[in-house]
């Protein structure tokens, strides 16, 4: 169960990400998810265990490294669309 409330958890961040960064990587929202949820994995790890905690995810470190990595995917596709001439996805 805590499996399936802190994947809920991940995907509710990982959408607000969205929100806020407006990006649309490769394969939509599941790109978005996948890119979010290694981010959040990723800012855990680095960052740390602190904040408010809801079912075994924390929120700060888990939004901070989906966006961190969002971003960074996003600017990585804007530079091969560029080398390919193409115009950059927004």
């Amino acid at each position: 169960m805590a499996l399936i409330g802190s994947l809920i958890v991940t995907i509710i961040i990982v959408a607000i990400v969205e929100m806020i960064s407006r990006t649309n990587l490769p394969y939509g929202w599941l790109g978005n998810i996948i890119v979010g949820l290694i981010g959040g994995v990723l800012g855990q790890y680095l960052l740390g265990q602190f904040g408010p905690t809801l079912f075994g995810v924390y929120l700060v470190p888990m939004f901070i490294g989906s966006l961190v990595l969002i971003l960074i995917a996003k600017w990585i596709m804007g530079q091969i669309a560029r080398s390919r001439g193409e115009a950059p996805a927004t």
